[in-house]
């Protein structure tokens, strides 16, 4: 089960060190399945911060916080308690590694963690794989193409 912390305190010296990666799992990067996990080394953490001023900014709901809190304690992620930009100076890893996202409001604030620390996102695998001269006129005609490449799992 995982515990949450409410600062990097706890920690021992070896956590903290300016050699370490530092995998940032985020609201939207959720699932164990995550191609950032590849990124893991043993110089590494994964880490969720639980900050509550972006939760209260976004406007979540119990029954949201319950979701992620709960898909967490199945990941191989550590959970963190407290203002993100503060938990990761006090970190100071050499690189932050993160899922893309297009969330505008994720996005500024992995901008604000850029500016002092290496940064680099990893990209989802593709929902579907189709030919990129293929002409999307419709929707129809999109998923009919679509559908034989949907949800397949690549397991190399």
């Amino acid at each position: 089960m995982q515990t949450m912390r409410s600062s990097l305190s706890g920690y021992s010296p070896i956590w903290i060190n300016t050699k370490m990666q530092l995998l940032y799992i985020h609201d939207k990067g959720l699932g164990d399945n995550q191609p950032v996990f590849s990124r893991m080394a043993p110089n590494s953490r994964a880490l969720f911060i639980w900050d509550d001023a972006y939760f209260k900014k976004r406007n979540y709901s119990l029954k949201r916080l319950v979701f992620i809190y709960e898909t967490l304690t199945t990941m191989p992620v550590e959970i963190v308690h407290g203002k993100t930009l503060d938990i990761v100076k006090e970190i100071a890893p050499k690189k932050v590694i993160t899922p893309y996202t297009s969330d505008l409001e994720l996005r500024r604030l992995i901008r604000e963690i850029s500016v002092e620390f290496e940064l680099e996102f990893v990209y989802p695998n593709a929902f579907v794989h189709i030919d990129d001269n293929f002409n999307f006129t419709r929707f129809f005609k999109y998923w009919n193409k679509a559908k034989k490449t949907a949800f397949q799992v690549n397991t190399k």
